[in-house]
């Protein structure tokens, strides 16, 4: 059998997968894996680091939507990066944007061939260099280790552009070794790449020996986005041109070869079960686990079938903070997980005495009353702090790998489009008439545009409330908006200032209840519960429980095809694009419009009291 780098890492979660995906492959009658090819995972790698895995919407499905939006970004990011690494590596570089141009490496192992492409390869008379190019940035590997005493103890220091693992023989062992031990944690934020570039090493290194190459030194290198890069617009023929900004070039380098060397009896290891799954592809159910991914961009395909029990209405996993566990009457502690695995699959499966969080138990009787849940005190008073007119806002934005105005960092939120309803005074607001938006025209720089009628859209000289649902989103970006143009700070501010969060009325906010003389349970006890929110507070899921309206049908139906729908005006002609600008308008008005309904179910709940 031959088993690509993705195929290893897919197979290894658990034993069943090869048999799950075995049976995939007869029933479709084809040879090709669910799982795809190397292609594919590293575009699931792009939409894992662009997107919001908490926002409720399935972004797995929209993957196919994102390949054409995206496909251009992760070229010119291996462009780039090989530019780069020839400049601080010297060359040639062999690399190609098509996988099978690239260098390959391949072996025998029994009966399965192990394969893997590398996206740069340099040799030289003693040295190979191996690069692997991953669509995430350097922040993480800043930020990986202790923190002592109010002093950071970075992992990993940076020397011209290369990361390079480091030690602190003074350092508390127990705080260096937790800070370590993520660099071999293969589902982690930082221990999957790594995993990634071990498997690799092995593949590389297996097949020299078996073609009896010469022995070279090899270094490895993880490329990644630098997160301390900012574009200064400079740009070539229409194209940004990034060059080297005080002394920090687009890319960085983490030269991972004691990491991953450490890996190799691991990997062997795994290798070895690995063999051992396919040869018996075994489908009985197995123990669900962290491995699945669930909630992950990266997640298992066959989380549906292996989680079927889990995955109904009223399942365990919406208790809010179910991740933290449940303790019993004993004082034992129960892992969500381990739950599932002994058969506790609903809400009401799990015993009450066990249900210490407030918020559970209004779940709990939420479900079993089949009523909603209102905390008339915290949103009256809530309401109360709100000042009209209304401004209802939502951005939308476009999180490209590479920045592409003056001022971005890479996978900078650039702000395409807002939306807002203003509602003069309660229950005062017309869909169509008290509505007003700007949508950029083309792909070019419009954002000064769009702060300009923003400001003059929110008059806030005689008062007045800035609505947003979810506010670290909005007011981060027009903090973004003040410090690239400062000219308009002030006004960005001011606008900042008067925000409200419309979540902070849904569910809650501590530091908001406590200002108002709620004791600190109370703050922390969620303002409103229905059954059909599922354990979410996303504004999709919160809008069909105050209306009718819904966002199925609509040509640009979540945040992710509203990327993939901006993207293309960079390629089309005026006319096409205002096809295009239309569906855009129609979702993120719906967005506002969703936010008035919203407040307007919560005032109408209250005012029955």
């Amino acid at each position: 059998m031959k088993l690509s780098k993705t195929l290893f890492k897919q197979y290894s979660r658990c034993s069943r997968v090869s048999a799950l995906d075995d049976l995939y492959k007869k029933r479709l009658k084809t040879s090709a894996s669910i799982f795809g090819d190397d292609e594919q995972d590293d575009f699931i790698e792009l939409l894992y680091t662009m997107f919001d895995e908490e926002t409720g919407d399935d972004l797995i499905e929209v993957i196919d939507k994102q390949m054409e939006a995206l496909l251009p970004y992760y070229n010119k990011l291996e462009e780039e990066a090989m530019k780069i690494a020839t400049d601080v590596f010297g060359g040639p570089i062999h690399y190609s944007l098509k996988t099978t141009d690239q260098k390959l490496f391949t072996y025998q192992s029994k009966d399965h061939q192990y394969y893997c492409y590398l996206d740069g390869y340099l040799e030289k008379e003693n040295d190979i260099y191996i690069f692997e190019v991953k669509a995430t940035t350097s922040k993480k590997f800043q930020e990986l280790g202790p923190m002592i005493k109010k002093q950071h103890y970075p992992l990993f220091k940076k020397k011209d552009n290369v990361y390079h693992l480091t030690h602190y023989p003074e350092m508390d062992a127990k705080n260096f070794q937790r800070a370590f031990e993520k660099l071999f944690d293969r589902y982690g934020a930082i221990g999957r790449y790594v995993f990634d570039m071990a498997i690799e090493k092995m593949i590389v290194e297996e097949a020299m020996k078996q073609s009896s190459l010469p022995l070279k030194n090899i270094h490895y290198y993880l490329v990644v986005l630098n997160s301390s890069y900012v574009f200064d617009g400079a740009s070539e023929n229409g194209e940004p041109v990034y060059h080297e900004i005080n002394h920090e070039k687009l890319v960085d380098f983490i030269e991972l070869n004691p990491i991953i060397e450490e890996w190799q009896t691991k990997i062997h290891s795994i290798k070895k079960v690995l063999e051992e799954d396919i040869t018996l592809l075994d489908l009985k159910t197995i123990p669900i686990g962290r491995f699945c991914e669930r909630k992950k961009m990266s997640k298992c395909p066959f989380v549906p079938t292996c989680w079927e029990k889990a995955l109904v209405d009223g399942s365990i996993l919406e208790y809010l903070d179910h991740h933290f566990g449940f303790t019993d009457e004993f004082g034992l502690k129960h892992e969500t997980l381990d739950l599932l695995n002994q058969g506790y699959y609903t809400l009401d499966s799990i015993p009450k005495r066990w249900l210490e969080r407030p918020n559970n138990l209004i779940q709990r009787e939420c479900f079993e009353a089949k009523q909603e849940y209102v905390d008339i005190d915290k949103i009256k008073k809530g309401v109360k702090t709100l000042s009209y007119p209304l401004y209802h806002l939502d951005f939308e934005s476009f999180p490209s790998p590479l920045p592409r105005f003056r001022g971005e960092k890479p996978y900078a939120q650039s702000v395409f489009q807002y939306s807002l309803h203003i509602e003069k005074a309660p229950f005062k607001c017309d869909k169509d008439c008290d509505h007003t938006e700007y949508l950029a025209l083309d792909f070019t720089d419009r954002r000064e545009e769009l702060i300009q009628q923003m400001i003059r859209d929110i008059d806030l000289s005689k008062g007045g409330t800035v609505i947003v649902y979810n506010k670290s989103f909005e007011h981060t970006r027009i903090k973004e908006f003040a410090n690239m143009f400062p000219e308009y700070r002030e006004p960005l501010a001011k606008i900042n200032d008067h925000m409200f969060d419309l979540l902070d009325l849904v569910k809650t906010r501590s530091g908001l209840y406590l200002d108002l003389g709620f004791s600190e349970e109370e703050s922390k006890q969620i303002n409103y519960y229905d059954n059909r929110l599922h354990g979410s507070f996303s504004i999709k899921k919160v809008l069909p429980i105050f209306s009718d309206l819904t966002y199925h049908g609509l040509p640009v139906a979540n945040g992710t095809e509203a990327i993939a729908t901006y993207a293309k005006f960079k390629y089309l002609p005026t006319e096409d694009i205002e096809f295009l600008r239309r569906d855009l308008k129609q979702y993120c008005k719906q967005d506002t419009w969703a936010m008035v309904v919203v407040l307007w179910g919560l005032l109408r709940r209250v005012q029955k009291s």
